[in-house]
């Protein structure tokens, strides 16, 4: 009997590649997202999915989606870190308490194991070794990275007091297809599409800041398999493991283009990072994993990705 996953956030970037990646794997979709959300992501696989349009605050919603279901994909955030620091209120009542409600709902429902995307950008703050091991202390320097660490802490007490499986993947920065372009996250998108419209690109700070970046299909095979293998750690580092300035993003995104690329260097932000990369030594060996899409070729798919979106 086929198994069935519920994405809640399933169509956004993340969710509808995964949800298109669990098709191909003989996995039932369902999405749930909120009311007349845009289905341009998942319009290729639209009718091989169940969509339930519904509200995450709202708890009869979520007991109705999780109707049938055997894994939950938490993969919705209401706030991104930039704008969460200015109403941290906003963030526990809209991010925090629900995804409470969610664990203890699937708990009565009898869910074989949800999985949730957290921020390995932001919940450990600011590093005081490097590459980040999951072992690393947990200071966040931003509401965000505070939020998520906060699910983090309660998935945790679920499954350690009432047996509820889970995995948790602290993501580092996701790109790839279906990641919007005229977004406020997601710094390769945001910057290719801004290069190929000769827009000028903005950078917060001298564009020293380092981040580690991992292609989308990395993601979703990971975010998969987490269904198909046992995860006694619980919390994985999902990132590359490789640091990229902001400033060696925009080198590339020249030699791709072949073009002048404007940029605007702007005041640094107090709550950005300096520099995150992640270890993710343990998730390849969990996960048997030998590697990752090299930047260089993610790149360029993105760049090909983008070219056909600007030329639409």
């Amino acid at each position: 009997m086929r198994k069935k996953c519920l994405l809640i956030g399933g169509g956004g970037f993340i969710g509808s590649n995964l949800a298109k990646g669990l098709l191909s794997r003989n996995y039932d979709v369902r999405i749930f997202d909120v009311k007349n959300f845009n289905r341009k992501n998942i319009s290729s696989i639209i009718q091989n999915i169940e969509i339930f349009e519904g509200d995450f605050f709202n708890p009869v919603d979520i007991k109705e989606a999780l109707k049938n279901i055997d894994f939950v994909y938490h993969l919705v955030s209401s706030t991104i870190p930039s704008e969460s620091v200015l109403n941290p209120t906003y963030d526990i009542e809209t991010n925090v308490i629900p995804s409470i409600r969610l664990l203890q709902t699937a708990l009565e429902t009898g869910i074989r194991k949800v999985v949730f995307t957290s921020s390995g950008g932001t919940v450990y703050g600011i590093p005081s070794v490097l590459p980040i091991p999951e072992s690393h202390p947990s200071n966040p320097i931003s509401s965000y990275g505070i939020a998520k660490r906060t699910i983090e802490s309660y998935i945790n007490l679920y499954n350690k007091l009432w047996g509820l499986d889970a995995c948790i993947f602290r993501l580092s920065n996701p790109y790839g297809e279906n990641q919007n372009p005229q977004g406020k996250q997601g710094v390769i998108p945001i910057f290719l599409y801004k290069a190929l419209t000769s827009d000028t690109i903005n950078v917060w700070g001298d564009g020293e800041v380092v981040r580690d970046y991992i292609h989308i299909d990395d993601v979703t095979h990971c975010l998969i398999k987490s269904i198909e293998i046992d995860t006694p750690e619980i919390v994985y580092n999902l990132g590359s493991g490789v640091g990229t300035s902001i400033n060696e993003i925009i080198n590339t995104i020249r030699k791709n283009i072949n073009k002048d690329v404007k940029v605007d260097y702007m005041e640094g932000r107090n709550f950005d990072v300096p520099v995150n990369i992640l270890d993710n030594s343990l998730l390849k060996s969990r996960f048997k994993i030998s590697g990752f899409t090299d930047l260089d070729k993610g790149l360029n798919l993105m760049f090909a990705y983008l070219k056909g979106v600007v030329m639409r």
